[in-house]
């Protein structure tokens, strides 16, 4: 079995007994088996990673040793924050997951003039809270040593009028660009519409925002397939996938 990992937003030092949350303990007991002495990692994105010594374990709570320090670096040098229309069921649970994975910084959701999700602020709040743990758990699986933030929803007006560095890439059909290797990209904005698309209007707006228009090629991607078609392509040339 894999040495399981586990993110925690706790400080950690060498030989620091850390308390283990609930869920971590149902999870290490209950779905692996585990006991007293066995190993884990942990991490809590401030860089690199910590081997630790199970102490006591129940599936409500236990304790663990920090051992060592492993000094390791999975992170892209690659900064993209991934603002997109806010999909119905869960297709969005799939893409915070594949999106967490393939090494987004920041994953901002938009309400859109076609987007037909409109949240409660209170059930606002919980598919948020949902939304982190998705990409928690994607990041102590994939060997990740930080977690994407994942921001308050925004109105596609808002999140354009945010000063920023960063290039804006917008993901359109009939975009006039595509990405290629000739130029080099370090912290990227990657905008993508619901299923409905983005408007003419929006578009337009968002190229008077001063985005870049592109397009991935000739088909029509589904909202949860272009994300990941572009994130793996933006990886590949301008950061760490190869």
């Amino acid at each position: 079995m894999r040495t399981p990992r586990l993110y925690s937003q706790q400080r950690m030092t060498i030989d620091q007994k850390l308390a283990l949350d609930k869920s971590a303990c149902n999870y290490l007991a209950s779905a692996l088996r585990m006991t007293e002495g066995q190993e884990i990692y942990l991490f809590n994105g401030e860089g690199g990673e910590y081997k630790a010594e199970i102490l006591s374990l129940n599936k409500n709570k236990g304790d663990a040793l920090i051992t060592q320090f492993v000094a390791v670096d999975r992170e892209s040098p690659l900064q993209i924050h991934l603002a997109i229309g806010i999909s119905r069921g869960d297709r969005m649970d799939w893409l915070v997951q594949k999106a967490t994975e393939l090494g987004v910084t920041e994953i901002t959701p938009l309400f859109t003039e076609h987007g037909e999700v409109r949240l409660k602020p209170d059930r606002l709040e919980n598919k948020l809270r949902h939304f982190e743990k998705i990409a928690i758990n994607a990041a102590e699986q994939c060997g990740r040593l930080d977690v994407p933030a994942i921001n308050t929803p925004l109105s596609l007006d808002a999140f354009l009028a945010q000063e920023t560095n960063a290039k804006r890439l917008l993901l359109e059909p009939g975009g006039e660009q595509r990405l290629t290797a000739s130029q080099t990209l370090t912290d990227i904005q990657l905008l993508i519409g619901p299923e409905g698309g983005f408007s003419e209007q929006e578009v337009a707006q968002a190229r008077a925002s001063n985005c870049e228009i592109m397009r991935l090629g000739p088909r029509v991607l589904r909202t949860e397939t272009a994300p990941v078609a572009a994130l793996a392509i933006l990886q590949f040339l301008y950061g760490d996938l190869a």
